[in-house]
Formats: C-alpha cells, structure tokens, sequence
C-alpha cells in the first residue's frame, strides 16, 4: 500500500505542476498586458472608388428574429455598395427558407448585393456553411458575423484598412460586447470571462507577438490566408481555432482592434451556457489531437510551438482538476498516507489559481475600464460557476480524445432568444457530486478542502440552475435596431 500511496502522490504532484503552469500563464499574460505597449496598428488610407471587395458572411441556423437583425445591421455597413457582398448562409430548416429569405430581402435596401444560400446539408457545420458561401464569391476579404451579433456602421472601415496595410495579417479581431450582459448572474459572469479574454489574454498575445486565434466571429479575414492555411474545416467543433492555428503555421499573423466594440447575446440559462462550454472545450481539444503533431514536428521556435501549445491546452484545466479530486479521494477512501510537502504544494497550487484566475478577472475590468456593479460578488462567482462544469468538460475532453466520431451528430448551436436548450440534462450529476463531495472534504486536508469549496459552491450552482423548469428565453430582438 505504501508503494501506492507514492505513487498515487507522484500523480498528483505532475497533475498540480500542470496546473501551475496554467496559472503562471494567466499570471504571464498580465504582466505583458500591463507592461507592454500595443503595436500601431497601420491602416491603409484609400479613397472609396479604390476600396476592395469585402464579402460579409451570416451563417445562420434557425435563428428567427436575429437572422434579421444581423442581415440589417450589415446593410447598413458602411462600405461602396458595388465592392460589397453579404451573403445569408441558411443552414436552418427548408420549411423555413423561402419565409426567411422573403423577409430578408424586404429588409435590406434595394441594390445591396445579398446572396441567400441555402447548400440542403449540414456537413461540416459552421465550418462547412462558411466554406460554401466562399465558393460563391471571389471577393479577396471576408468578414464573419454571427447571427446574434450587430456590427457597428464603421466596421469594415476600422478592420479591412489594417488588412490592406499589412499583407502579413490574416485576419483583424473585434472585441466582443455582451448585449444582454445585465439579464443575470450568469450573464454578468459571462461578461467577467469574456472581458479578461479579450483585454488581458488576446490583448496580450497580440502586443507580445505571439499566435493569436480567432474567435469565430465579428472579424476580418485575408481570403489568401484561408487558402494557404487549408481553408474551413469541419473535423473539429472549433473550426476557428482550427484554422487560425494552421494559418500561424504558415507564418500569417493575427491583430486585435481592441477599441471596436461588437455587441452579441450571451447564453442566458445554466443549459444553454453549460452546453456552449462543453462544445469549446471538446472543439479545443479536438484541434489539440489534431495539431499539436504538426507543431512540435514543424520548424517552428520552441518559444512559438510552446506558445499554440499553451493556447489550444487550455481546457485541460477541467480535466486536471477533476483528476486532481479523484486521487484526492482515493487517497482518503483507501486511508493511504499523505507528505505534508504534498499538502503543501497542494495547497500552494490551489492559492495560486484561484489568485491568478481574480487577478485575471479584475485586470479585465481595469483595463477596460469598466464600472461592473457589485463587482466583489461578481468576481467570487466568476470562480465558482465556472467550476462547476468540471464533469461537463471533462466529458467533452475525454471524448475528443477517445472517440473517432466526426459526424457530431449530438451538436447543437448555442441556445437563441425564444428557445428552451434542447436534451435531457437536469442539472442531476452536478448535484449529486455536489451533495457527495462534502462528504469527503471535511475529512481532507486544507488545500483539498479550499478547491472541494469552489467545487462543491459550482456544482451545486450549476446543478441547482440546470434543475429548474427549462423555459424560453424571452427577448425583444428588433430587427432595425
């Protein structure tokens, strides 16, 4: 037993080093965030009539009124209307087409190019949707917005110029809004992640020159770029990381214009919010299983293959920590004994992510300057709900990994305003790991105590949300507005 009881520890100590890791990246990308300076961005000024051909893409599922809503706010696009094309792609219902389509085309003005694109399968999803509608345009720029975003007027106007003056750039990034940010707690938490996500970690990557990923929507795209790196690809459920992360291979470059705001709706109940990050999770570790062969083959720097390394490994915080609870437990449930320098660096390893992620967080906020209402409370639950989709996550790891299914025939898009998350979760296995772990963590040690707390806090959150009767979001979507 004593042999197990070593060895059980040696595990767990890797598992806290990795964890570590993660934290001093956080901790990495604030400090450049806060000490760096942003590069200029240079933007080619042209008078209208030598303004390129932008292609402005919808990829829409489905999605009622804010199909509308996206396809009037890109008519209203500041940009020459004979160098602008905005392309529909309805990946929805055929019962559904010809209505969406006829009010779509009552919407926009007349004379503005719209193509409505309807392709009768699915392959591919997203990634597929995109790649069709590129096959019906040559247009050398391509903007990507999704249905529940609304550009502002300028939009094109303060991206395609940096493409254009920067031939090295594959694609220009927007930073998100949230336009129902104040609906909920869960909102307001969404908001917290979101807002570090962009001021601090792409902020950061951008300034010290590192990949940058993008983010699947309300950005620009060089077209060559998506050609030289292989094009939209269907084979992972992140084909935006999929593809940035090939395109980083190829020596392109992506930018941030972190002062272009791009308002969109975020997930309103613990569903729909849970299944979006389990479908982010898998996708990441999908493009992981898929690239990370290729990195560390290439002749890429070390410094450069281990920052995509890094980036794309992100979700392994989930995976980590539920392993970190289930050595934790067998140790205890087997009465095997425990170094106190493994109680240490436990607890050190705990201390350090949970700082880190507030830091993070709040970083986000300063740097934004943002004036978030009870923002103690906000930040403390920004570390809690989050844990509690260590089983949903997990799941979503292990899958990509150990399954060779590609058709993902389980995939759902985001839940939309009016809908109810579709699938049989009631919050059941969070709550009952929740009620369970107690259990055990008043009897473990300190450190596995303080991470059961956030565990348990998150489980039972998320639980407890997942438990309640799934209603339809209510929402005015306006499609003028």
């Amino acid at each position: 037993m004593h042999g197990l009881s070593q060895f059980l520890q040696f595990a767990l100590c890797l598992v806290l080093v990795a964890v570590c890791m993660l934290s001093f990246q956080l901790a990495g990308l604030a400090w450049v965030r806060i000490f760096r300076k942003g590069p200029q961005l240079l933007r080619a000024e042209l008078s209208d009539a030598d303004l390129p051909h932008v292609l402005v893409q919808l990829p829409v599922c489905n999605e009622g009124p804010l199909a509308l809503r996206v396809a009037a706010s890109a008519a209203r696009l500041d940009w020459p209307r004979d160098r602008l094309t905005i392309q529909l792609l309805d990946d929805g219902d055929i019962e559904h087409h010809e209505t969406l389509a006829a009010d779509v085309r009552a919407l926009v003005p007349a004379g503005m190019n719209v193509q409505i694109l309807r392709r009768g399968d699915r392959k591919g999803f997203k990634a597929g949707n995109l790649a069709f509608g590129l096959s019906h345009s040559d247009a050398p720029f391509v903007a990507v917005l999704d249905a529940d975003f609304v550009p502002p007027r300028d939009f094109l106007r303060r991206t395609v110029p940096a493409l254009l003056a920067d031939s090295g750039l594959a694609f220009v990034q927007a930073r998100w809004g949230h336009a129902n940010r104040a609906a909920n707690w869960l909102t307001r938490v969404q908001g917290l992640l979101l807002d570090a996500h962009f001021a601090v970690e792409q902020e950061a990557r951008f300034r010290a020159g590192m990949p940058l990923s993008f983010n699947g929507s309300a950005g620009v795209w060089n077209r060559t770029a998506i050609e030289q790196g292989g094009g939209w690809t269907g084979d992972t459920l992140t084909e935006d990381l999929d593809l940035s992360m090939r395109c980083m291979m190829q020596g392109w470059r992506g930018a941030m214009v972190s002062d272009l705001l791009v308002p969109g709706e975020l997930p309103q109940t613990a569903a729909a919010w849970r299944a979006q990050q389990a479908r982010w999770t898998k996708g990441h570790a999908q493009c992981a299983r898929k690239l990370l062969p290729l990195i560390w083959g290439s002749a890429m720097p070390l410094w450069k293959k281990s920052a995509m390394t890094l980036q794309m490994c992100q979700f392994a915080f989930y995976m980590l920590a539920f392993t970190s609870a289930a050595i934790s437990l067998t140790l205890m449930g087997m009465a095997l004994p425990i170094y106190h320098s493994v109680n240490w660096f436990g607890l050190l390893a705990t201390a350090l992510g949970i700082f880190s992620s507030i830091g993070y967080l709040w970083l986000g906020q300063k740097m934004l300057s943002q004036h978030e209402d009870k923002l103690v409370r906000s930040l403390l639950l920004a570390v809690i709900f989050p844990s509690g989709l260590i089983l949903a996550n997990t799941r979503a790891t292990l899958e990509a990994f150990f399954s060779r299914r590609t058709d993902f025939s389980g995939w759902h898009r985001t839940t939309r305003v009016g809908e109810i998350q579709k699938g049989g979760w009631r919050g059941v296995p969070e709550l009952v790991v929740g009620v369970v772990l107690p259990v055990f963590a008043f009897a473990e040690s300190n450190w596995s105590a303080l991470f059961f707390f956030f565990a348990v806090s998150g489980l039972v959150s998320i639980g407890t949300m997942g438990a309640l009767p799934h209603r339809a979001v209510r929402q005015r979507i306006t499609p003028g507005e």
